[in-house]
Parts: structure tokens; C-alpha cells; sequence
């Protein structure tokens, strides 16, 4: 599935506050930023969120 660009934000958001609270990445990185981390996750298609659509 394409993610918009809404969407992609939206995620980005959502996944770097988990990140920053303390779960676990997905991908293995060198970044000390929860915002860098979670755009690694979404660009290797590894973020465990999806964007639900009606």
C-alpha cells in the first residue's frame, strides 16, 4: 500500500513519540533521534503502524 504524504507524517508523529517513550526501533541505526529513527522504519517498510482508511 502507498502511503500519502498525510499519512507519512501522521506516522512519522506517531512512531517517534513511541520511539521517544522507549519502544523498541524496528530497524537497527546509528541515530540518537527518535524523528530520524522512525523515518528509517517507514522508509524500509518496517513500522509496525497503519493508516486506517474509509
Amino acid at each position: 500500500m502507498k502511503l500519502t504524504k498525510f499519512e507519512i507524517a501522521r506516522i512519522l508523529g506517531a512512531r517517534s513519540l513511541q520511539i521517544s517513550n522507549g519502544a523498541y526501533a524496528t530497524v537497527e541505526t546509528n541515530e540518537t533521534s527518535s524523528l530520524k529513527i522512525a523515518y528509517e522504519e517507514i522508509k524500509k517498510g518496517k513500522v509496525p503502524l497503519k493508516p486506517i482508511r474509509e
